[in-house]
């Protein structure tokens, strides 16, 4: 941990857990291990745990209090720092993480009280002056939070967050110029600080610099790839530029980082309109009333767009239901625009990362990476690594013609001489005993892992033919089946990823007969079933079922799948994965996180790269 090898630090944890399951610490320590990955499910979770074991710890509600902060839930956030306060009062951090937290709900008059509390407790740090200049310019206090920026500079003159909001109070003033003279300060300090860049870019808009604020927002981007605060603000000078049709893609990026947007659905449906898309545009405005029906804007628009379209009748019924939900509105009582305010606050947020992604010792989960389903388990007969195979105990199983069973989502090539020689050897075998089926079984192996699958499945069937209850021939023979449909037509295959916010089908480029396709995933999965039939505590066959499922579409099927699979083996990490993948995909984000949370703690790194861009805005 002190290393910041979280995930390494995780197994061991996860092992001083299982031989100590009654001690507060190991579940203290992942937990901070898991909030260092931006888990913050897991930690919170772990942070729980650890209260359980010692509940007169402040520490471990201070830390559960920023790990809930993380995910919204500021009520329980402010329990905890209550508690914790109660239990030490003295400690100026308590005080300092929850003025934090004020910040986040822009409690601007709580963030500085608690800042005064941690400056008398003799924390006078850059970072307090540094958060109470940010409550004062809250507060609109602008000289005091000047005066703030000030002292967090003197005290640390190479914190470029200083003279970021240095800056942004200037901004707030509007004197770009002297906001300039700041980010250009930060800058100096940190050429790739993408915030700084970002701040900068806004500063040249105001002063109508254009070429400078392109230049500075491409290089957020190039930095900080998930950042939609820079997607946005490029179309909006892109829309000033005419660009339109640019400018919409750059919306549409917005909206994969922050699908219910609805004021980007809003602006893309009023750009698609400007250009005579109004059919487009009417889809963006359905889908922002889908997401939030009392949008009146949207119901205005739309009336405009479906008059563009001569839908008169459809036109006036949405022009009525603007005007009704703006009476309605006007007459609602405080305590409802409340909770609608912090609804909308929600489904209008952006998310914005500022990172150096070109750094050294960037984060696992800031890292960027293409993000897809673990794919199909395989019976493996080579492999360089140890660490990718994994281990399945057939003991008094008599289905099965070996006591442990070698498998592997990864399949490394066997030598040439080495293949060669196996396949003479068998070759022999079976010319001397023709009726073993565990012969033809180990040759198709061989031929499998040469990527000879036709072959491979002639073996196969054979050894079903002589033991119609060889199950691993069946399940061996489901996954070359499988390979084979996906090498045969491998340009029109759909190919499911986690494309920005969804999983999506890669629209084939020709037209195509889905005949095929329909009977080969039909087949795959009588060999899976029959492979379950034989031993329903096979989960590798519950897995790859699982997967080939998703493949067509039967989502709850698939997530179905690896909930059986989990079921009979709890720490199956791959399982846990795929189903928080598709949970997330089928906007169950709550499960699905949680799901993918367990899978980062049983060591999937690609876990922590999904929470951080579907998990926290």
């Amino acid at each position: 941990m002190e290393q910041e090898n979280y995930t390494e630090a995780i197994k061991y944890l996860n092992n001083a857990i299982k031989h100590r399951p009654a001690s507060y610490e190991g579940y203290f320590l992942r937990g901070i291990a898991k909030y260092n990955l931006d888990d913050f499910i897991g930690a919170e979770h772990d942070f729980t745990q650890a209260s359980v074991y010692d509940p007169f710890n402040p520490e471990i509600y201070h830390y559960r209090a920023i790990s809930r902060s993380e995910q919204y839930n500021f009520g329980g956030a402010f329990e905890d720092y209550e508690t914790a306060v109660e239990i030490d009062p003295k400690n100026p951090f308590y005080y300092l993480n929850r003025a934090r937290t004020y910040l986040y709900i822009h409690e601007y008059k709580s963030a500085a009280e608690d800042c005064n509390k941690a400056i008398e407790l003799k924390y006078i740090k850059e970072n307090v002056y540094l958060m109470r200049g940010m409550a004062k310019a809250g507060l609109e206090y602008f000289d005091e939070a000047l005066f703030d920026f000030d002292i967090a500079i003197l005290r640390n003159p190479e914190n470029t967050a200083s003279y970021v909001q240095r800056g942004a109070v200037w901004m707030e003033l509007k004197e770009a110029d002297s906001a300039l003279i700041d980010f250009n300060k930060a800058l100096a300090i940190n050429e790739n600080d993408s915030y700084a860049i970002l701040s900068r870019a806004l500063a040249r808009m105001e002063l109508n610099d254009t070429i400078g604020a392109f230049n500075d927002l491409d290089r957020v981007i190039e930095l900080s790839p998930y950042n939609s605060y820079a997607y946005y603000n490029r179309a909006i000078l892109k829309i000033g530029a005419g660009s339109h049709e640019d400018a919409i893609d750059d919306l549409g990026k917005v909206l994969s980082m922050n699908p219910e947007n609805i004021v980007i659905y809003l602006y893309r449906g009023r750009l698609r309109a400007s250009t005579g898309d109004f059919n487009g545009a009417i889809d963006d405005y359905n889908k922002a009333i889908d997401i939030y029906p009392d949008f009146a804007d949207a119901y205005y628009e739309r009336s405009q767009a479906k008059k563009a379209l001569q839908d008169y009748y459809g036109a006036e019924e949405d022009h009525k239901m603007a005007y009704a939900i703006n009476k309605f509105n006007f007459n609602e009582n405080d305590s409802l625009k409340l909770e609608e305010e912090m609804y909308l606050k929600r489904i209008i947020a952006f998310s914005g990362e500022f990172y150096d992604k070109g750094t050294d010792n960037i984060k696992i989960q800031d890292q960027i990476i293409q993000i897809e389903l673990k794919p199909i388990f395989t019976t493996i007969v080579y492999s360089k690594s140890m660490e990718a195979v994994k281990m399945f105990d057939t003991f008094e199983k008599p289905a099965y013609h070996a006591e442990i069973i070698s498998l592997s989502c990864k399949q490394d090539r066997m030598a040439g001489n080495i293949a060669n020689t196996q396949l003479e050897m068998l070759e022999q075998k079976i010319g001397s005993n023709p009726s073993d089926p565990e012969n033809y079984y180990n040759r198709a192996e061989i031929y499998a892992n040469l990527q000879d699958y036709n072959k491979a499945l002639q073996d196969y069937d054979i050894a079903i033919l002589l033991d119609p209850d060889y199950i691993l021939a069946y399940f061996n023979r489901a996954n070359i089946r499988f390979k084979l449909s996906e090498l045969i037509n491998a340009e029109y295959q759909k190919q499911y990823q986690l494309n920005a916010s969804l999983i999506q089908p890669v629209a084939p480029q020709t037209s195509f007969d889905t005949t095929f396709f329909g009977h080969s995933y039909n087949e795959i999965l009588k060999d899976y079933n029959k492979v379950i039939e034989l031993d329903p505590d096979f989960y590798y066959a519950c897995f790859n079922r699982g997967y080939v499922k998703c493949i067509m579409g039967d989502y709850w099927g698939s997530v179905s799948d690896y909930e059986k699979a989990l079921v009979i083996e709890p720490k199956f990490s791959e399982a846990y994965f795929n189903k928080g993948l598709i949970l997330i995909y089928l906007n169950l984000k709550t499960v699905g996180c949680e799901s993918m949370s367990k899978a980062g703690e049983l060591g999937i790194q690609e876990a922590y790269h999904v929470m951080k861009r579907y998990c926290y805005k």
